[in-house]
């Protein structure tokens, strides 16, 4: 996405921010050299490192509770449907709340 903005003549200077829920992961792509485990992947797969350490990505820390792409990836309870549609500006969309929060279908 970046290097399509760029191509249309935009600037994009700060990192992209990556928001992930496991801490591990967030080491690794930081500092794939100090896990011993992770040998037996494919060099492939080692682009992240790469791009963190030129400065496109910035890899962060969101608790699983405050993870909005949950609402694309799991079956949630009716009260997160409704914070993860107002933390992504889906709220109020279409005058009111979708029936299936309500209940009503």
């Amino acid at each position: 996405m970046c290097q399509l903005l760029q191509e249309l003549g935009f600037t994009i200077s700060p990192a992209s921010t990556l928001c992930m829920d496991n801490q591990s992961a967030i080491q690794v792509a930081k500092h794939p050299e100090h896990h011993g485990r992770m040998k037996h992947l494919d060099l492939c797969w080692f682009w992240l490192p790469d791009v963190v350490d030129k400065g496109d990505i910035s890899p962060t820390f969101v608790s699983t509770g405050d993870m909005p792409a949950d609402l694309l990836t799991k079956a949630l309870p009716p009260v997160k449907v409704q914070q993860f549609c107002q933390m992504l500006g889906l709220a109020g969309l279409g005058g009111s709340e979708s029936c299936a929060l309500r209940g009503e279908c």
